[in-house]
């Protein structure tokens, strides 16, 4: 198959994923194979499959399109949200990752957090002071460096109208010293402001962008 071939037919992919991730909730690997069954069929999807920086590309186009200030309202309440579990977590050197830092969170998208401290039990047990019902899973990529402890989930209800009334949250416990490991999905997308870029966001990185983003409205 020729490249531009094969490039056209990856975006073609990418953007049927991309609309799967943002109507469905489907995660990325998910709504590839997904789309790539429904466009080349079961035998050739693994060969066309988009690698997620375009399906993220085209996800974050797919939100801007079609859901425009709904989508702009839900994000800038998910930031803001995200910002107050973080200084409420303050102890454990929290960063914001994921889908609510670069800008293509859905509907459905949780808050994702990185916590790095020295036990991951002291999480845990100021969760439950805390009154918050919470489970606990081993995460993937253990021996990985930098690679999570433990991974938190909860739910907490909101009352803002550009959010669902219960927004999940994950939290992903790291060992202190894994704030030296690089973050794993940083973006190379042009036009990012350099914090949603950075694939991992301190609350004060995060309280300079909102404001700066504030500022030029």
């Amino acid at each position: 198959m020729p490249a531009e071939h094969r490039n056209d037919l990856q975006t073609e992919i990418a953007a049927a994923a991309a609309r799967l991730i943002a109507e469905d909730g489907y995660d990325y690997a998910t709504a590839k194979r997904k789309a790539a069954a429904e466009i080349v069929g079961e035998s050739g999807a693994r060969r066309a499959l988009p690698d997620n920086a375009v399906v993220e590309h085209e996800l974050r186009r797919y939100l801007h399109t079609f859901e425009g200030d709904e989508y702009r309202r839900r994000l800038a309440a998910l930031r803001q949200l995200a910002l107050q579990l973080m200084q409420r977590f303050a102890d454990f050197n929290p960063h914001l990752v994921g889908a609510v830092l670069n800008g293509t969170a859905t509907v459905h998208s949780n808050i994702h957090l990185h916590l790095f401290t020295d036990s991951a039990k002291d999480v845990e047990i100021f969760l439950m002071n805390e009154g918050i019902e919470f489970e606990a899973e081993q995460p993937g990529g253990r021996g990985e460096a930098g690679a999570a402890l433990e991974e938190l989930q909860f739910v907490i209800g909101t009352d803002q109208q550009a959010l669902p009334h219960r927004v999940g949250v994950v939290l992903s416990v790291h060992d202190t010293n894994a704030i030296r490991v690089a973050p794993r999905f940083r973006s190379t997308a042009a036009d990012l402001h350099p914090v949603e870029a950075a694939g991992r966001a301190s609350a004060t990185a995060l309280t300079g962008m909102l404001r700066q983003m504030e500022s030029v409205r």
